[in-house]
């Protein structure tokens, strides 16, 4: 599989469909959250990495089923700009910068379908991991919980990068040319972008 995508594995209990010549159609993941991570290595002078990295500050966005604060549908913050401050000012440190999206998933389909996740993400780092236990945490009212990351990046250009289009999709057979599927959701897509700020006018260059 490309490394940029991510598959979460189903639970090997709970509800399976009887066996039908119909597609059981099941809810998407919900977002639940989205989180920039700054943090730094376990030593001063070392960079931190997806096996060392040892969170400072967390900066959280609002969530909301259409996305940001503004209109356009878009969860935006200049994760560059807070990276470079960061650098420019802490610097008995080396800092870098993880993204988190935590996902939540019902319980109707944990042990009928796969999730699976495309990231805008294309060649060498960043690339997309599990945190925490590879079956989630479970939730008091059913489900669980699950908190897709990237890996750590140390570079504005690559704090700024890391935004796109995720998207989420809950199937029992793989998207891409893993033939018909007897359980599947709609597509959740998640939009980001790390580049500018909520409420900042725009420019031709984020266009």
């Amino acid at each position: 599989m490309d490394a940029h995508r991510l598959v979460i594995q189903r639970l090997s209990e709970g509800t399976v469909p009887p066996a039908s010549d119909e597609v059981w159609s099941v809810d998407p993941p919900a977002l639940g959250s989205v989180r920039l991570v700054f943090g730094v290595g376990s030593e001063p002078e070392l960079e931190p990495t997806a096996d060392d990295f040892h969170p400072v500050y967390t900066i959280s966005m609002p969530v909301f089923s259409l996305g940001g604060l503004d209109p356009d549908g878009v969860y935006e913050f200049d994760a560059g700009a807070q990276l470079e401050l960061l650098r420019s000012r802490a610097t008995r440190r080396r800092w870098g910068l993880r993204l988190e999206l935590e996902l939540v998933q019902a319980s109707e389909a944990l042990a009928a379908a796969e999730l699976w996740v495309e990231t805008p993400w294309t060649t060498g780092d960043p690339r997309p991991l599990m945190l925490g236990p590879e079956r989630g945490t479970p939730r008091s009212g059913g489900g669980r919980s699950l908190v897709l990351a990237s890996t750590p990046v140390t570079s504005v250009d690559a704090a700024r990068s890391l935004g796109g289009t995720f998207t989420f999709m809950l199937r029992d057979a793989d998207p891409h040319g893993g033939g018909a599927a007897t359980v599947e959701s709609s597509r959740l897509q998640v939009q980001l972008d790390l580049r500018c700020y909520e409420f900042e006018a725009e420019t031709h260059d984020r266009e």
